[in-house]
C-alpha cells in the first residue's frame, strides 16, 4: 500500500519524480472518466428525468427517509409513511400536473385538506409542502429546510405521519415535477377511538419562502381503513433520487484526490519540477472544478417551493 502511494502520488526516484497519477495516461484515463459521469448525469435530468416516473429523481420513499433524517437530528419520532395520504397527495400532485397550477388550493379554491378528506382520512392535525421542477430529492428537502415555514412543518411535533406523492405535467408552458408532501395525525386511534384534539390545518401560503400564512379549520369525513407502512428507500433508489449529490460527491473526491497529489509533487521535491506533469495536474483541477460549478448551477435553475 505504502509503495502504490509512493508510486502514484510522491515524487521519488523511483516514479522518476513524476508521480503517476499526474502522467498523461492517468489524466487521459481520469478525465475519460469524469466526462462520462457528467454525460450520464446532464443526460438523465435533461433527458429521461422529464420523460419518466421512476427517473424522474424524486422518489416518494427517499423524500421520507431524508425527512425524517431531519427529525431524527433533533431527537425528534419519526414520521410513519401512511397509504391514504400517500394517495391523498398523488391526487394532489396530479391536478397541479393536469391542470398547470402551483398552489396549495386548487382554481376553484379548494383547501389541500380537501385531498386528504375525499380518501376518508380523519385528522387532528395536518400540513403541506410543495415542490416543482426538482430533480435531486436531496436538494427538494434542503430547499424546504432553508425555508422556516417548511421547516416548521418537517420537525412538529405533532405530526406523525406521512404521505408523498409526485406527478408530471406542464407548468408554464415547460415540463415539470411536481412534488406534493402532506403530514398528519390520525384523529381515530388505532382500536377505533376517536382522539379529542383541536383540528389544526397549515400550509406554507406564500411562494417566498421566508413568509407563511396559516390556516384554520375543522376536517370532517367517512372513515376509511388506512395503513401505515415501513419506507425505506433502497441504495439503487437513493442513487437514481439524487443525481446532483451522487455526482458531486465523486466530482469532489477525485478532485481531492487530484490536489493531493499536485501538492505533494510541487513540495515533497520542490527543486525538482517537470512542467507537463504541473500542467497535467492543473488540467485535471480545472475541468473537475468547472463541472462542479456546472452542477451547482443546475441545482438553481428555476425551482420552487410553496
Amino acid at each position: 500500500m505504502i509503495r502504490w502511494i509512493k508510486k502514484y502520488f510522491i515524487p521519488n526516484e523511483g516514479n522518476d519524480h513524476q508521480p503517476y497519477v499526474l502522467r498523461a495516461q492517468s489524466m487521459v484515463r481520469i478525465l475519460s472518466v469524469v466526462l462520462f459521469l457528467e454525460i450520464v448525469f446532464l443526460v438523465q435530468i435533461l433527458f429521461v428525468f422529464p420523460k419518466t416516473n421512476y427517473f424522474a429523481s424524486i422518489l416518494p420513499s427517499v423524500v421520507v427517509d431524508l425527512t425524517n433524517r431531519e427529525r431524527e437530528d433533533i431527537h425528534e419520532r419519526a414520521l410513519t409513511a401512511n397509504t391514504l395520504l400517500e394517495e391523498a397527495a398523488k391526487m394532489k400532485a396530479e391536478d397541479m400536473a393536469a391542470r398547470g397550477y402551483f398552489s396549495h388550493e386548487s382554481p376553484e379554491g379548494n383547501a389541500p385538506w380537501e385531498w386528504i378528506k375525499k380518501t376518508g382520512y380523519r385528522f387532528a392535525y395536518a400540513g403541506e409542502n410543495l415542490a416543482i421542477n426538482f430533480f435531486d430529492s436531496k436538494d427538494v428537502v434542503n430547499a424546504w429546510m432553508n425555508s422556516e415555514s417548511h421547516k416548521e412543518n418537517i420537525l412538529d411535533t405533532h405530526f406523525t405521519e406521512i404521505g408523498i406523492g409526485t406527478a408530471h405535467g406542464i407548468y408554464k408552458g415547460k415540463e415539470a415535477l411536481f412534488v406534493v408532501q402532506f403530514f398528519a395525525t390520525p384523529s381515530i386511534s388505532s382500536n377505533g377511538e376517536e382522539i379529542v384534539s383541536r383540528p389544526m390545518e397549515r400550509a406554507e401560503a406564500s411562494i417566498t419562502p421566508k413568509t407563511s400564512q396559516g390556516v384554520a379549520g375543522t376536517a370532517v369525513s367517512v372513515a376509511q381503513t388506512s395503513t401505515n407502512v415501513e419506507s425505506h428507500s433502497s441504495l439503487f433508489q437513493q442513487i437514481f433520487s439524487t443525481p446532483r449529490g451522487m455526482n458531486t460527491y465523486v466530482l469532489l473526491v477525485l478532485l481531492t484526490i487530484i490536489a493531493l497529489g499536485f501538492v505533494l509533487n510541487i513540495f515533497v521535491k520542490i527543486k525538482i519540477q517537470h512542467p507537463p506533469i504541473i500542467v497535467h495536474g492543473a488540467i485535471m483541477l480545472m475541468v473537475i472544478g468547472s463541472l462542479l460549478v456546472i452542477n451547482q448551477y443546475l441545482a438553481f435553475l428555476p425551482t420552487g417551493v410553496l
